[in-house]
């Protein structure tokens, strides 16, 4: 499961952290470990400590109650482990905060600092698609904050794990039925593509799902909105679907994966049927494809109940 595979790629970034601290000696500690100034005044063992002169990694650890590898690890410091006067450290697990700065996503922000995106997006009551904003503040640990539309807040649409379409010689299962009309409300959706349906929406086999449906393609063939909305994520860092573009129509989401080029960035207005992309097979694609989705909120439904009839 991506989710899963979210969970594990940041725990190897901090269990890396963690490995090179460990695989160095410990500072010694001698004389010079504390100055007079540090031994004849308390330390200050907040959520930050501010390096005096004379102070030794080991030494601020031992004052503070703490694991000099753990202050390492939070600190991203490594062997030889050199202060400066004025440097401050952050004590472990002491409440932290990130500002967004323009280009960042919360995916890359969540990895830099040894978290899964799950869990940033929890602590700071942040929905799929998690859009963040330049100037806003993260909290990077504590308790997670009341979720701001479902008690439980599902993967984003591109943490699902890329689904094999059916071989060619078995044709994929026929639509769900159309219903009367879309529930109230949603955007008049177009094709992204024109490309026949390889993939239905749902359960497949071998235990998957397919949170989408995959639309056969050729390499560089134009991917299209399928309504008018804002980018709200253009890259290529969400596991399994290669280059990805998701946009936001109000309070609908749509998703377009393994494409080989992307003529959009975040933050950009399109209109219904721009290019945004060009097709490929970019990340677990086994051949060249559009996958769609449409949500509904952070809700996946069929994009063939939405999508008009051929």
């Amino acid at each position: 499961m991506i989710a899963q595979a979210f969970r594990w790629a940041a725990l190897a970034v901090l269990c890396a952290a963690l490995g090179a601290c460990a695989s160095r000696p410990e500072p010694i500690r001698g004389p010079s470990s504390t100055s007079s100034a540090s031994q004849s005044e308390p330390a200050s063992c907040a959520s930050r400590y501010t390096v005096r002169r004379g102070d030794t990694l080991s030494g601020i650890a031992d004052r503070c109650g703490v694991r000099w590898l753990d202050m390492a690890a939070e600190n991203n410091l490594s062997a030889p482990y050199t202060l400066r006067d004025g440097q401050v450290l952050l004590m472990p697990g002491a409440a932290r905060t990130y500002t967004v700065r323009r280009g960042d996503n919360l995916y890359r922000i969540a990895v830099s600092h040894g978290m899964s995106l799950q869990e940033l997006a929890s602590i700071n009551a942040i929905p799929a698609p998690y859009t963040i904003y330049p100037g806003q503040e993260l909290q990077l640990s504590g308790t997670a904050r009341p979720a701001q539309t479902a008690s439980a807040t599902p993967p984003a649409p591109s943490q699902r794990p890329a689904q094999t379409p059916p071989p060619a010689s078995q044709p994929a299962q026929q639509p769900a039925q159309q219903p009367s009309q879309p529930a109230a409300g949603a955007p008049q959706f177009r094709w992204p593509h024109s490309g026949e349906v390889i993939a239905n929406f749902g359960a497949q086999p071998g235990g998957r799902r397919n949170d989408g449906i995959k639309i056969a393609a050729s390499v560089g063939e134009p991917v299209r909105a399928a309504a008018a909305g804002e980018v709200v994520y253009a890259g290529n860092e969400l596991q399994g679907y290669g280059e990805l573009v998701l946009l936001r129509h109000g309070d609908w989401v749509t998703a377009y994966a393994h494409n080989s080029v992307l003529r959009v960035s975040v933050g950009q207005q399109v209109e219904a049927g721009a290019v945004i992309a060009e097709a490929g097979s970019t990340g677990s694609a086994n051949r060249v494809q559009v996958h769609f989705e449409i949500r509904r909120g952070v809700t996946p439904v069929n994009p063939l109940e939405y999508l008009p009839r051929r």
